[in-house]
C-alpha cells in the first residue's frame, strides 16, 4: 500500500499521454475547431512534463535516499507535507527505514561502547591494532603497565624493546609468548597472547600483556623459605646430637690416661675418624645456619644513604683482594648522590656482587665498574665485571637458592640479594654474555 498512489498518479499519466495523440487525430480528421487541437497540444505537453517532473523527483529523493545509507547519515528526514499525496506515502516509507536503520546502528555503537569500557577497566593490559600496526584502542591499564600516556602505532614498543612491535604483529593466536621488557627502571616479565577478531572486511589483533614476574618470584620464594624451613629442622635436629657424642668421644679418647686395651694405630684411627665426623657435624651446622638467615630477613630500616660513600667503602675493602689479581676497580658515580635504603643490607649485597665479581675474573686486564645512576625518581645500582660470564642455559638459574657453579659455593649469595630487593619494593636483574662478562643492577622504585 505504500506506493499505491505513485503507482496509479504513473498509470494515469500514461493512460492520458498515450489517449491525447488519439484525440487530436479524431479532431484534425473530423475538421473539428483548432483551438481544441491547441488545447489538447497543451495538455499533451503539460502532461509530458508532469511526467518527466515525476519521475526526475522520484529519482532524486531516492538517490538521496541511497546515498544517505552509503555514508551512514541516519539524521536523514524526508518531509511528509509534500502537496503530491504520492510523494507523502514514499517519504514516509523512507523515514520508516531510516528510523530502523538508525536504531539499528545506535544498538551496535551501544553494544561496541560496552564492549569497549569493558576492555578498558579490565584489569588486564589489553591493545587493539589493524593489520598495519595502527593501534585502534588500549586500556587504562595498558598504559599504566608500559607507561605511557598514549600509543599511536605499535612501532612505539620498540622502545621498550627493540623488534617488539613484529614479535607481536607475528604472534600466533592464542599463543603465548614470554618477553622482558625494561620500563622505567623496572623489569617486567610479561605474557603475550593474541586473538584475532574481524570487524565487517578488517582484521584486527587484540593482545594481552600480563605482567607475571611478581607472580613467579613469590611462588619461587615461597618454596625455597619452605624449603630452608625443613632444611633447618630435620638437619639441625640429625646433627645436635652427632655433635655431642662425637665430642664426648673425642674428649675421651684425648684425655684418658688409662690406655684402653687396643693398638696404638687402631685408637689414632679412631680419634682421627671422630675429628673429622666432628669437623664435618660443624660444617654443616655452619651450612645450616647460613641459610637459616634468610628466612629471618623480614624487612628493612632506609635511611638516607650517600651512595658514594657506600660505593668507596667497597672500594677500599677490597682493594688489596683486587691488586692480587691485578684487577682494577672503579666508581662511576656523582658525589652528592644519594637515596632511602637499608645501608647495611644494600652494602652486605654489593660486597656480594663484588666478590663474585673477583672470583668470575680470568684476564690479566681485568676491572670491575660500580656504576650508579638516577633513572627520573629512581635509583639504579650495578656492579660490571669484564670476566667470564655466564651461560645463557644457566642465566636464569643463578638467583636460585643452593644453585652455584663454583666449587665452595653455597649459592645463597644472589638469592639473598634478590630478597633484600624485594623487600625494598625493587628489583635485581642479571645480564651477561658468556665470554664478555657480566651486569648485576639492583633496581629501585619509588
Amino acid at each position: 500500500m505504500t506506493f499505491k498512489h505513485s503507482s496509479l498518479s504513473l498509470i494515469v499519466q500514461s493512460v492520458l499521454l498515450a489517449i491525447t495523440p488519439l484525440m487530436g487525430l479524431v479532431i484534425w480528421l473530423y475538421e473539428q475547431p483548432l483551438m481544441l487541437l491547441y488545447l489538447l497540444g497543451c495538455l499533451y505537453i503539460f502532461q509530458v512534463g508532469r511526467l518527466i517532473y515525476t519521475v526526475r523527483k522520484t529519482n532524486r529523493e531516492l538517490a538521496k535516499f541511497i546515498q544517505s545509507f552509503g555514508f551512514g547519515d541516519t539524521t536523514i528526514h524526508f518531509s511528509t507535507r509534500d502537496k503530491d499525496a504520492s510523494f507523502q506515502d514514499l517519504f514516509r516509507a523512507f523515514n520508516q527505514v531510516v528510523e530502523a536503520f538508525r536504531q539499528l546502528k545506535l544498538d551496535k555503537e551501544k553494544e561496541y561502547l560496552f564492549f569497549e569500557n569493558a576492555l578498558k577497566k579490565l584489569g588486564v593490559a589489553i591493545i587493539v591494532v589493524n593489520e598495519h600496526g595502527n593501534v585502534m584502542m588500549t586500556n587504562d591499564a595498558l598504559l599504566q603497565l608500559l607507561d605511557f600516556k598514549y600509543i599511536h602505532r605499535l612501532d612505539k614498543l620498540n622502545t621498550l624493546k627493540p623488534g617488539l612491535a613484529d614479535e607481536l604483529m607475528q604472534l600466533q593466536p592464542h599463543q603465548q609468548h614470554l618477553v622482558e621488557l625494561m620500563v622505567n627502571n623496572r623489569l617486567l616479565q610479561v605474557a603475550l597472547t593474541s586473538v584475532l577478531m574481524k570487524q565487517e572486511t578488517k582484521v584486527l589483533r587484540l593482545i594481552a600483556f600480563q605482567d607475571i614476574r611478581s607472580e613467579i618470584e613469590q611462588k619461587e620464594l615461597e618454596s625455597w623459605q619452605k624449603l630452608i624451613r625443613v632444611l633447618t629442622h630435620e638437619v639441625i635436629n640429625s646433627l645436635s646430637p652427632v655433635n655431642l657424642i662425637s665430642a664426648g668421644l673425642k674428649q675421651r679418647f684425648e684425655n684418658n690416661t688409662q690406655p684402653l686395651v687396643m693398638e696404638a694405630d687402631e685408637q689414632q684411627e679412631i680419634i682421627e675418624a671422630l675429628d673429622a665426623m666432628h669437623n664435618r657435624s660443624k660444617g654443616l651446622t655452619q651450612f645450616v645456619e647460613s641459610y637459616r638467615s634468610m628466612t629471618g630477613l623480614k624487612s628493612v630500616q632506609t635511611s638516607h644513604c650517600n651512595i658514594h660513600q657506600l660505593l668507596s667503602r667497597i672500594q677500599t675493602l677490597f682493594a688489596a683482594s683486587a691488586s692480587e689479581v691485578n684487577c682494577l676497580i672503579s666508581i662511576e658515580c656523582q658525589a652528592d648522590l644519594a637515596y632511602n635504603m637499608d645501608e647495611k643490607l644494600i652494602e652486605q649485597v654489593l660486597i656480594n656482587l663484588v666478590k663474585n665479581g673477583l672470583e668470575a675474573l680470568d684476564k690479566t686486564d681485568s676491572n670491575i665498574a660500580m656504576v650508579a645512576k638516577m633513572n627520573g625518581r629512581n635509583l639504579q645500582l650495578s656492579v660490571k665485571d669484564n670476566g667470564k660470564g655466564i651461560p645463557h642455559d644457566e642465566i636464569n638459574k643463578v638467583c636460585v637458592p643452593f644453585y652455584t657453579t663454583r666449587q665452595g659455593g653455597n649459592g645463597i649469595g644472589l638469592a639473598l640479594s634478590r630478597q633484600v630487593m624485594r623487600l625494598h619494593g625493587g628489583q635485581l636483574k642479571v645480564d651477561s654474555k658468556e665470554g664478555q662478562g657480566t651486569v648485576v643492577s639492583l633496581l629501585f622504585s619509588v
